[in-house]
């Protein structure tokens, strides 16, 4: 029984073809999904960012209301200097928590440090909004990093293959053993 082999040149041909292949899904394919990939990474890197950013805010808080339980527990007195100093540190608290503070009085004590404590779980609820959006982007990587890895090995497939095809030509010369 006698073997027929397409032509060599029809051989190299498809090699090439299976080459260029690989060359393009490596350039093209795999330079978008690593854009991707970046394009992620920065937005966790944001996120994490923006999580620090927040828990200094609720440190910051806590801070200003205990500074502002001991400035109640400490005035006691209805001087005009005072007031302006009342009227300072409302406002920036109003500042803090985007809320009006009433007035700086020991019977206000409980809905000051009411709002200040909602303005803190605002911001934790956004630290938790962030968090959980970095483990939708952390499975996005993992399901990017797959798709990776499977276009690179069809991609050494296809040069491999492609230079096999390529080295085939050699063999029409050689003959076959019966």
């Amino acid at each position: 029984m006698k073997r027929y082999w397409p032509p060599a040149w029809l051989l190299v041909l498809i090699g090439l073809v299976l080459n260029i292949l690989a060359i393009l899904m490596s350039s093209v394919v795999l330079e978008d999904l690593g854009s991707k990939m970046t394009t992620l990474n920065e937005r966790k890197q944001d996120n994490l960012y923006s999580i620090q950013l927040a828990w200094n805010r609720v440190e910051t808080l806590e801070r200003k209301k205990e500074f502002t339980l001991l400035y109640l527990q400490q005035n006691n007195v209805q001087d005009e200097r005072l007031k302006a100093l009342d009227v300072e540190i409302g406002q920036q608290l109003a500042d803090w928590v985007a809320a009006p503070i009433p007035e700086l009085v020991a019977e206000n004590i409980a809905q000051i440090t009411g709002l200040i404590e909602s303005a803190q779980q605002t911001l934790r609820k956004q630290i938790d909004d962030f968090y959980l959006n970095n483990l939708t982007i952390n499975e996005q990587l993992v399901g990017l990093n797959e798709t990776i890895a499977w276009y690179r090995n069809i991609s050494l497939f296809l040069q491999v293959f492609g230079l096999a095809l390529i080295l085939a030509r050699d063999l029409e010369g050689i003959p076959v053993a019966k």
